[in-house]
């Protein structure tokens, strides 16, 4: 048997302690002033010697966060094998910012509190209470396959706007698609009322939906081009994938993070799956050491019968991301124009995930990337650095990868930020931030409504200056906060 961590059909590649055989670094740290990362880089390099790994990027807003198995804000390639672990279960989490012709005049506190309120009442208060942009089963099939391309018409939502989201909304996936919904998810996933009554407005934990003011732009050419204009308001949301994807992914690994009083109901779950549902595809012995066992690493050889279906259970995940985010960008036009005024206009700019495993192209060779906490770098495309509810965010614009080295980019500079306030190295401005807290529901109501002050934006600004200088991206406008929802 091979050793934990070392899978049958796991490809070795002639890598050396400390580089590729072709002289390559394998790790690449980017980082920033005196931010302190010294135990996280040392895990980096214990996956950068991993033979399997072919490069390691840590980014400058890295940090070890909770029971995951590798640090945030991160992206590592590898070739010929996927990792389950390099990446959250919650694959496809994201943001995106939709463009709106309001200007920071036309918001107050209460105009900003009765959006909130709108929005707020269609979300659910529990996985199984649908709302109005619950997905049926037929449409759950639909999502699987084709991504957020499947629900535009549902949402009533041009065409384009799947096109503005990254990878066109869509994951392509291996071979027939009704062979891979059949023998790679669970039947039970593929019942709307499970996995798609909530759609689109769980803004818990660190998610959230922002109301947000162009206060600074410096690309004016860039920010022109998309139509962006000093003072005009915009709205950015973060939240994940929804129910569906993270429930398909624990049925494919054994992660630290799963619930303990969930444990045992994934286990029998993985067993009806695995062995009743996909029985006769696949080792008996080779689904036990991949799904069940805990591996630390659990490298999955692409050509293997678990390697092709992990990508396209993977793909699968990834696609329903999409689709639960563009239930949001209909919400949020929806609120705009129930709350503010009907001839608000709206569209999308841009939606970019900052978890997940996607096969990509780096210095002409085709890799395995995994990110955590880190979103792809697209040449020419916008880029978008969260800050926190009080310190203002970015958009950029994509610039150069390096030939493959610097693929990804911090998807927020938030620990950053929140090393910098335990340190008291924040200071307030005259500006202010809504934020409002609430439940979840029909019956959803506000528990909590305060303006707060909205700091200067010294932490993100230095971590956006860092990234251009790498020439990694070209920020184009700062965005303030002035409006943030939490339910």
């Amino acid at each position: 048997m091979p050793p934990a961590g070392v899978l049958e059909g796991a490809l070795s590649l002639p890598l050396s302690r400390n580089g590729a055989a072709d002289g390559r670094e394998v790790l690449s740290l980017l980082s920033l002033g005196a931010n302190e990362t010294s135990e996280v880089d040392a895990r980096l390099a214990d996956v950068a010697r991993l033979p399997f790994v072919t490069s390691v990027l840590g980014l400058p807003d890295r940090h070890q966060k909770g029971r995951m198995e590798v640090p945030s804000s991160i992206g590592i390639s590898s070739r010929g094998v996927i990792v389950p672990e390099f990446t959250s279960v919650a694959v496809n989490d994201g943001m995106g910012v939709v463009l709106t012709d309001l200007h920071a005049r036309d918001l107050s506190p209460e105009r900003i509190q009765a959006l909130f309120m709108r929005i707020g009442s269609h979300s659910a208060g529990n996985v199984f209470e649908r709302n109005r942009y619950s997905l049926d089963t037929a449409d759950v099939r639909r999502v699987l396959v084709h991504g957020g391309r499947a629900v535009t018409s549902r949402y009533d939502l041009d065409p384009m706007t799947a096109e503005r989201m990254e990878n066109g909304a869509r994951i392509d996936l291996p071979g027939d698609p009704e062979r891979c919904i059949r023998e790679c998810v669970p039947n039970s996933l593929l019942n709307g009322h499970l996995v798609a009554s909530e759609m689109g407005l769980n803004f818990g934990g660190n998610h959230f939906l922002e109301l947000q003011v162009v206060d600074g732009i410096r690309d004016p050419a860039q920010a022109e081009r998309w139509g962006v204009r000093e003072g005009q308001v915009v709205v950015m949301y973060h939240l994940g994938p929804g129910p569906f994807s993270g429930t398909l992914l624990h049925h494919w690994s054994r992660r630290t993070k799963l619930d303990p009083r969930r444990a045992p109901a994934f286990f029998l779950s993985k067993l009806g799956f695995h062995y009743g549902q996909r029985l006769g595809r696949g080792s008996l012995g080779a689904k036990w050491r991949t799904h069940f066992r805990s591996n630390g690493w659990t490298p999955i050889a692409e050509p293997s019968a678990e390697g092709q279906a992990f990508i396209a259970a993977m793909a699968m995940a990834m696609n329903f991301g999409y689709a639960y985010r563009l239930a949001t960008v209909r919400a949020v036009m929806d609120g705009l124009r129930e709350a503010i005024s009907p001839n608000v206009r709206a569209e999308l700019l841009c939606d970019i995930s900052h978890n997940g495993i996607t096969e990509e192209t780096l210095g002409g060779e085709r890799s395995w990337v995994a990110r955590h906490n880190a979103c792809r770098l697209a040449p020419g495309q916008p880029t978008i650095v969260a800050g926190a509810w009080d310190v203002p965010s970015y958009l950029g614009l994509g610039l150069s990868d390096s030939g493959g080295t610097m693929h990804s980019y911090d998807h927020g500079a938030g620990h950053l930020i929140e090393t910098a306030r335990a340190e008291a190295q924040l200071s307030p401005t005259e500006e202010t931030v809504t934020r409002v807290r609430m439940t979840r529901g029909r019956n959803a109501r506000v528990v909590k409504a305060r303006d707060v002050a909205v700091m200067k934006p010294g932490p993100i600004d230095g971590l956006m200056d860092r990234l251009a200088q790498q020439h990694l991206m070209r920020p184009v406008v700062r965005l303030r906060p002035v409006g943030n929802l939490k339910n």
